[in-house]
Parts: C-alpha cells; sequence; structure tokens
C-alpha cells in the first residue's frame, strides 16, 4: 500500500483512560475547538459523556448527533466495525457532515486491545480507515493506585502512542514524580502532554498532535548497531502485579517478506494473546520501509510509509506483552533476518 493510498484512508485515534482520568473532560474541550469540527466521536455509551448540553441538533438517525463544534458523535450501540461503516457511508452520501477523523472514546474499564485489534485488522475497517494511535488519559492523584489495582489501567498506559497526564494542578510533587516514574519506566515511547484539568492549551496540543499520519518511536540510542537484530540496552520491569512489560528492540538490516511471514507465524504462535501488541518500522528488500502492528494474534498488513521518517526510526521494533520474558522474544527475533525454516 502506498503512502498515497493510506493518506486517502480516514485515521481512527482510540482515546482511553481510567475512570476519572478526565478523557470526559478532555472531549468536551475538544468538540469546543474549530479545528475539531471535522471530527467525528464515537463513544461507548452515550450517557456516560456530559455533552447533551452542547448538541444543537439531531439528525434522522437518533444514534449521530451533532454537535456545537459542527463535529458528529455517534453512540456505539453495535459492534464497532459497523458504526464505522454506518459513518462512511452516511458521509460518502452527504446524509451527514464530511469528516476528516474519527475519535473512538472508550469506557473508562475498557481493555483497549479488542478495539486496537478491529482498528487495525478488520478488513471492512481498513478499506475505508486506518489507525491513528492510541491516546491515553493518566491521573496525576490517582493513577498509581489504578495502576496497581486494575489491570484495564495498566493495560491502557501500556497500549499507548499518546499520554495526557491530567490534574498536575491537585498532585504534590512526590506524586507527580512518581507518575511521570512509571510512565518513563513502562512506557516512554509515548508522546506525553501535561495538563491539570485538561484545559483548552492541553486540548489543542493533542489535536496538533492527531495530524501527524504516524507514529513516531524513539530509536535506541545505546544500540551498537552491529547486530541485524539485538535487544535495547533499555530493560523494562513488569508493569505492577500484572505482569506488563515492554521492550525495545533494533533491526538494522533489510527484512525479505519470507522471513517477515515466518516471525508472525512464530509470534502467533508463541506468543499469542499474551502479545498485548507490536509496533514498529522495518526496511524490507524491496527498497521501502513499513509500518508493522499487531495485536495478540493478529497482525495487519505492513503499510509502506513515503518520505518524511527519521532514518534512526526505521529498524525499531516494540513488543509489549505480558507475562512475557525478553528472553522468549529475543528467540523468536532473528527469524526477521535469518532463514524462515
Amino acid at each position: 500500500m502506498s503512502i498515497n493510498a493510506l493518506a486517502e484512508k480516514l485515521p481512527v485515534y482510540l482515546l482511553t483512560g481510567f475512570l476519572g482520568s478526565g478523557k470526559t473532560t478532555l472531549l468536551a474541550q475538544w468538540i469546543h475547538q474549530p479545528s475539531f469540527a471535522d471530527t467525528a466521536v464515537i463513544v461507548n455509551e452515550f450517557g456516560e459523556v456530559g455533552l447533551d448540553h452542547a448538541l444543537l441538533e439531531k439528525s434522522d438517525d437518533s444514534d449521530i448527533m451533532l454537535l456545537d463544534s459542527g463535529c458528529l458523535c455517534c453512540a456505539l450501540n453495535s459492534p464497532l466495525q459497523d458504526c464505522l461503516e454506518d459513518l462512511y457511508y452516511k458521509r460518502l452520501r452527504t446524509e451527514i457532515a464530511p469528516f476528516a477523523r474519527v475519535v473512538v472514546e472508550t469506557s473508562g474499564l475498557a481493555d483497549p486491545g479488542p478495539l486496537v485489534n478491529t482498528l487495525m485488522a478488520d478488513p471492512s475497517v481498513a478499506a475505508h480507515y486506518r489507525f491513528g494511535g492510541v491516546i491515553t488519559c493518566v491521573d496525576a492523584v490517582h493513577g498509581l493506585h489504578a495502576l496497581a489495582s486494575f489491570r484495564e489501567a495498566a493495560t491502557q498506559l501500556a497500549l499507548a502512542d499518546r499520554l495526557v497526564l491530567t490534574k498536575t494542578d491537585l498532585a504534590t510533587q512526590s506524586e507527580q514524580e512518581a507518575i511521570l516514574a512509571a510512565i518513563a519506566q513502562h512506557n516512554p515511547f509515548a508522546s506525553l502532554i501535561r495538563s491539570p484539568v485538561p484545559d483548552t492549551h492541553a486540548a489543542q496540543d493533542v489535536l496538533k498532535n492527531l495530524q501527524a499520519h504516524d507514529i513516531r518511536l524513539k530509536p535506541d540510542e545505546q544500540g551498537n548497531g552491529n547486530r541485524a537484530a539485538q535487544s535495547s540496552a533499555i530493560r523494562f520491569s513488569h508493569l505492577l502485579r500484572y505482569g506488563i512489560s515492554s521492550h525495545v528492540f533494533r533491526v538494522d538490516t533489510a527484512v525479505a517478506w519470507p522471513h517477515y511471514a515466518a516471525w508472525v507465524a512464530a509470534m502467533q504462535r508463541e506468543l499469542g494473546e499474551k502479545l498485548l501488541r507490536v509496533k514498529g518500522i522495518l526496511s524490507f528488500e524491496d527498497g521501502h520501509r513499513y509500518a508493522i502492528h499487531g495485536v495478540h494474534h493478529l497482525f495487519s498488513p505492513p503499510q509502506m510509509l513515503g518520505g518524511g521518517i527519521p532514518a534512526d526510526a526505521s529498524g525499531t521494533l516494540v513488543v509489549i506483552a505480558q507475562d512475557i520474558s525478553e528472553n522468549e522474544i529475543l528467540r523468536i527475533l532473528p527469524l526477521l533476518t535469518g532463514p524462515s525454516a
């Protein structure tokens, strides 16, 4: 798939965060931003979102509402695939206002993994949309308690591409240092925005972040680059009691398609449901660089990238897994560059 074909597809972003983390407040700020007017919003349960006062009118379809910024809000009363398809064809038939992106807000207790799976791997979704990434709100005051008590909160943090640290005005210095240390230890790859409320400034910052087509990964600055596939010098301990760990690897040689297929098959077979997420940018023997995405046993077809990718970002591979040691991943990694047998 070419970068032009990717750009033509509508990006879908997943907004998540544990109960009380501030994602609904952030969403409420978004809908008042002029730059958000060409956005469709999908929420799990419309009644949970305090946006009723912002409605100007309702379309003939009771599940799709026009908000005062001009953006659309759709209650997720059917599978996500159906909702996205319905929105797309209503847009195509000009039954609703045109939109340039979609934000899916999860409930506070949701594990975002299945939704990421749908957005990356479902053929009906891939026909018109592309996955834009996970935005996670983290509460600076109660975030550590949520991470220690609920697997969903830990997974929401682990799968994030962008993090909004909320309630920083209410948190003590030690609380902020503790939650920042947890973030740095368990997901240093996500871009981070700090926000008290979150306020309008944070909403604008995240909106600017959404304009990027590709998820940027931090390169391994400590790797020596001499091995075709090597583990980063960075190590991450288990995410509290849930055994969630993040690992970054370097793959510095071009990958052959048969080797990639063998590696994917081994990851599916050996890690399966314990594989929470894989993301990366790899160079292939055809001379192109591709974005790699996988959740559990489902891997999306690699997406060809155009220019604008920093050279040191190419070859970075991030694996987020549960109850899986780095050595187990390292045993599979050589399949990317070695014999497929």
